[in-house]
């Protein structure tokens, strides 16, 4: 694992200041070793609301261990100052032992920033008593596992009060030594902060993000007025436990986004309020607390110690000058310091309280685990945290001094005026970091001895005597170099050789041969330490790690692309990274640097920079085109040609995206850090695009990168043909067919330039389109379409069609039966409609009956049922694909189902039976109102008679007979009636015809006639007496006469068979 502050500069995008100057507070300055050295402090700039207000800075918990610098006048100087800006007096609380309440008493705010050592149960209680009477407390942790002296306890285990994965021991996995000392002893495990003050620090561990979901200042107390946004660089959050007590101020946003060293997932509730509060405050007592889950907002950029555990310096950043952080912790501190009576949030009227948040199984305090052994790197050999005469000098705490062989110089002008006053400085080197050199004076003698140089009073005057200077110190840097500058005059007229003396006290430090001479005074150099000669970068490469070297370059990366003020630097023979965190220098600058080389994640870096100058501007060097990454081409710019992007993923910080480019030569891992300016959704490219990729060979934990600089550093291979749009001018129907005579327009697009673009109208006659191109023929025109770019890329042809149909179709309707002669039919008729189009085809039919509305059908034919009565007329249309209409057909169908009407009589009336003797007449007539009658027909018994023809009854033979009439109308409906009626006789009746056939000669003479009227006579006469068995035996002797008659000629042969039938048919049916 890498630590979090160290790793700043490769996940965090900010804007750096130059370092502050030494701040000096009070009329001390700020420079301290350990507890028993006096605390320093800065005293409140302004007089306002807050005069007389106090705020104590803890740093009597390891708060300067690892990399942290939370003092006053360190890392946390930005606060320190901003609460003096704010009318606080702001002092720093150092201590060797437990703390205790009166400690606290007589402070207004208490800050603690990342504790490294556990708080005891009595100091646990001493805060808990300051808060319960009126004081308040800022809690200021980090994400976990930010073990900064690698004792397992980081600052949020600290607050809560129990370490992950040992409740049942504080002091799990420590050997006996570590275990048993004195800042261990009586450290016991509890849930003390949720208990008390109602959050816990959740052991989450989250990346660069901005927390954005601001609590409104109506209900925030209006600490967040302002305020739009709290900066985050790997940090963690709070639990909100006792909502009563406790309220969330400050949020992150929905978020994945784990820290890159998160020991488990990082992120518990995927950001946003679930995932606990990133600041919060809370009310306890007659006092309050606030709580932060990161020390990165706070920092600034100048750290004061340096590390105990390592002696190196530390490096810090400006997250103070970030977004609205400064702003929110001022106001926050002038709620914590404003005093307030209730005891409870429930008593804040108006207020809405929180809900408890929801927390994972693992986060159970008694049952939670460590997700990977602790501490999270084997601490330094020698180092031990719980013994401060461990810790390396310069760092706070440390108890002693190493040997160190100091060197001693001056530096001034060749030669010293003697007319007038000149500076010289006095110069000490391998200094223990930090130490001071006190009672240092300087003189200026002639060989002889006798003493020839004056130096200037600190007050401005002047001795009033030629020997040594008052006494003055100097104090060391953290690389052990000190200067002091200083004004000397030699006596007038001296001139030629003499002595320049450094000494402490009256032991000479150095002497150097000086020449005094009338010159003009000259200012001096700018001050620097004793650094080795410039060298070039790839001898600086090549010595390795460890080695102070100085080079010159060109800054090839504008600072802050990759994390704080770092920058790569090349010259004519390699490239670097340095690592650094002074603002102002660009890409394209000319750098001179010295500084310390090391490794970090496997890449070579210069870190611990001793000076760091500007000599000019250049051009960037071009970059080399190389076939793959290698520790020949590390830290220089480089371009891979033809690459695919492939296998995209996200990577912090936020924005940032990696990926493979292959080509060729194999695969080349390519990162692009969002704080370049270039994002993954603003990156243009996507997976299988070939380009051309330049930027920085770079190397991380073993794997070859390339770190791209911006969007600028990529460029598109064209190996992609252009792409030809194709549109018509005309309106398509729906189906994709046009009507009409259409205009064809092409263009092409092509991420290089498009040259010409082609068609054919025909396959593969191609021409060189020049501009619009018409299409009149009917049918499918198949266009192919091609383009060409300025590479020579051919696009590979595309065939679209142009569907012309200009023409309507035809129509057509048919009855499947054919009508009668006259046209007429006698039942329904179906109607076949059908279409024809030999373009486009048949869309629809459209028809009607007599005239009514349109009935649409789909496709080319239809059967339309008519058997309405009467004329019917059908009417048809189509339309085809191309919405040609055809003309309108009409068919008609006229149609008589009703057969006529016979009205057929006898005699004026209606059919009865008659006598032998009678005559008949038949009348027929029939009417048809549909077609109209075509034929009429009578017939008696099967023979066809004239209608009004008179038939003698006699001539039929007597018995049943049928009268039959038929109409047929011109439809064909036919209509039949038929009547049977009698040809009857009776004894009056044969004397009626008897009279006839004698009317008509048939009888031959009177006497016969008589003789069988006589006959009839007496019949009749028997009948008449009602005696019909007499009257039948007369007439069976007639039948007798007859025949004899008939045989004799007395009568025809005509006349006896009509007699003779008359008689036998009243024998055999009645006589009457």
């Amino acid at each position: 694992m890498f630590f979090k502050k160290r790793s700043f500069h490769t996940l965090l995008a900010v804007t750096l200041a130059l370092p502050l100057p030494t701040m000096v507070m009070g009329t001390q300055a700020a420079y301290a070793e350990n507890a028993n050295d006096p605390a320093p402090f800065i005293a409140a700039k302004v007089v306002n609301e807050n005069a007389g207000k106090k705020v104590l800075f803890d740093n009597a918990h390891g708060e300067t261990s690892g990399a942290a610098d939370w003092v006053i006048d360190g890392g946390f100087s930005d606060f320190g100052n901003a609460l003096a800006n704010a009318g606080f007096y702001v002092k720093e609380l150092r201590k060797a032992g437990p703390i205790t309440l009166s400690d606290l008493q007589g402070y207004d705010v208490y800050v603690m920033a990342e504790p490294q050592f556990p708080l005891k149960p009595s100091e646990q209680q001493a805060i808990l008593d300051y808060v319960n009477q009126g004081g308040s407390v800022f809690f200021v942790a980090d994400h976990y596992n930010a073990d900064r002296n690698k004792n397992r306890w980081d600052g949020s285990e600290v607050f809560n009060g129990y370490r992950r994965g040992a409740w049942a021991n504080p002091a799990a996995g420590m050997g006996a030594e570590e275990a048993n000392s004195a800042l261990m002893q009586g450290v016991q495990s509890s849930d003390w902060l949720a208990q008390n003050f109602g959050v816990r620090f959740r052991y989450n561990a989250l990346g660069d993000i901005n927390a954005t979901n601001i609590v409104s200042p109506d209900q925030a107390f209006g600490i967040t007025k302002g305020v739009s946004a709290v900066a985050m660089h790997a940090g963690s959050t709070l639990a909100i436990t006792d909502p009563t007590k406790a309220k969330g101020l400050v949020y992150l946003p929905p978020t994945k986004e784990a820290w890159a060293s998160a020991v488990d997932q990082g992120v518990y509730n995927g950001g946003g309020v679930a995932e606990g509060a990133f600041s919060a405050i809370s009310k306890v007592g007659l006092g309050k607390a606030a709580f932060i889950g990161d020390s990165s907002p706070i920092e600034d950029a100048s750290p004061k110690y340096l590390r105990e555990d390592t002696g190196k310096s530390k490096t810090t950043y400006d997250g103070w000058k970030e977004v609205d952080d400064a702003l929110y912790f001022t106001n926050l501190v002038n709620w914590l310091a404003k005093k307030e009576s209730y005891t409870s949030l429930t008593e804040v009227p108006g207020l809405q309280l929180d809900q408890p948040t929801k927390l994972l199984a693992m986060e159970n305090p008694a049952t939670s685990t460590e997700p990977q052994p602790e501490p999270w790197a084997a601490p330094d050999p020698g180092y031990k945290w719980w013994d401060s005469s461990t810790y390396k000098p310069g760092s706070y705490g440390a108890s002693g001094t190493v040997p160190s062989n100091p060197t001693y110089s001056s530096v001034h002008q060749a030669v010293l005026p003697n007319a007038q006053s000149f500076q010289i400085r006095v110069v000490a080197d391998n200094l223990a970091p930090l130490a001071t050199l006190s009672n240092i004076n300087v003189g200026i003698y002639l060989n002889g001895g006798t003493q020839v140089g004056q130096v200037q009073n600190a007050d401005g005057t002047w001795p009033t005597a030629y020997g040594y200077s008052n006494s003055f110190s100097m104090t060391a840097d953290a690389k052990g170099h000190a200067t002091k500058e200083l004004t000397l005059r030699v006596k007038p007229g001296s001139t030629g050789a003499a002595n320049l003396r450094i000494r402490q006290g009256s032991n000479a430090l150095k002497t150097e041969a000086v020449t005094l001479d009338n010159v003009a005074a000259e200012p001096l150099p700018k001050d620097g330490p004793v650094v080795p000669a410039t060298t070039s970068i790839s001898a600086a490469r090549a010595a390795g790690a460890d080695q102070l070297v100085t080079v010159e370059g060109v800054v090839t990366t504008q600072p802050g692309a990759f994390g704080g003020q770092a920058f790569y630097l090349q010259d004519a023979t390699a490239g670097i990274y340095v690592f650094q965190s002074t603002a102002g220098y660009n890409a394209g600058d000319k750098v001179k640097i010295s500084g310390t080389t090391s490794l970090y994640n496997t890449e070579l870096e210069l870190a611990d920079l001793v000076s760091i100058e500007k000599t000019g501007t250049a051009d960037l060097p071009a970059a080399t085109e190389v076939t793959a990454l290698s520790d020949q081409n590390q830290g220089q710019l480089v371009t891979i040609k033809n690459a695919t992007i492939k296998n995209v993923i996200s990577a912090t910080p936020t924005g940032s995206f990696e990926f493979d480019a292959v080509n060729a030569n194999g695969s080349t891992h390519v990162r692009v850090d969002g704080r370049t300016g270039l994002t993954q959704s603003a990156f243009p490219y996507h997976e299988g695009q070939t380009v051309n990729i330049t930027g920085v060979s770079a190397i991380f934990k073993g794997v070859y990168q390339l770190k791209p600089r911006g969007l600028n550093d990529f460029a598109i291979v064209d190996t992609t043909a252009p792409v030809t749009s194709f549109s018509v001018d005309g309106t398509a129907q729906q189906s994709g067919w046009y009507n009409q005579d259409v205009t064809v327009t092409l263009s092409a697009t092509d991420d290089s330039g498009v040259d010409h673009i082609e068609y054919a109208l025909s396959p593969d006659q191609w021409q060189t389109y020049a501009g619009p191109i018409s299409i009149s023929n009917e049918g499918k025109n198949a266009v192919q379409v091609r383009a060409v770019d300025i590479y020579g890329n051919v696009e590979q042809a595309q065939t679209y069609y142009v569907d012309v149909d200009k023409t309507a179709p035809t129509v057509d309707a048919q009855a499947d039966q054919a009508p009668t002669a006259s046209g007429w039919y006698y039942q329904a008729v179906k109607v076949n409609l059908s279409a024809a189009d030999a373009q486009s085809g048949v869309d629809r039919i459209e028809y009607r009956l007599n005239g009514g509305e349109w009935q649409t059908v789909w496709g080319a034919s239809q059967a339309v049922y008519v058997g309405t009565e009467g004329n019917n007329t059908v009417d048809v249309r189509a339309y085809d694909d191309a919405n040609n209409v055809s003309e309108t057909k009409s068919v008609t169908i006229q149609i008589d189902r009703t057969a006529p009407e016979i009205k057929l009589t006898q005699d004026g009336g209606a059919i009865h039976d008659v006598l032998a003797d009678g005559k008949l007449n038949f009348n027929l007539r029939a009417t048809d109102s549909g077609s109209g009658v075509a034929a009429l027909t009578l017939a008696l018994d099967d023979k066809t008679i004239a209608s009004g023809t008179a038939i003698d009854a006699s001539t039929l033979t007597l018995g049943a007979h049928t009268v039959k009439a038929i109409a047929i109308d011109n439809a064909g409906n036919v209509n039949t009636v038929s009547y049977t009626f009698l040809v009857d006789t009776k004894v009056t009746t044969v004397q009626n015809l008897l009279q006839k056939l004698a009317d008509n000669g048939e009888v031959k003479n009177h006497g016969i006639q008589q003789s069988i009227l006589a006959k009839l006579n007496t019949a009749q006469s028997f009948l008449d007496k009602g005696k019909p068995d007499q009257a039948a035996k007369h007439l069976q002797d007639l039948q007798s006469i007859l025949t004899s008659y008939a045989k004799n000629g007395n009568i025809s042969a005509h006349a006896g068979d009509v007699l003779g039938a008359q008689v036998a048919y009243l024998l055999a049916n009645g006589v009457k």
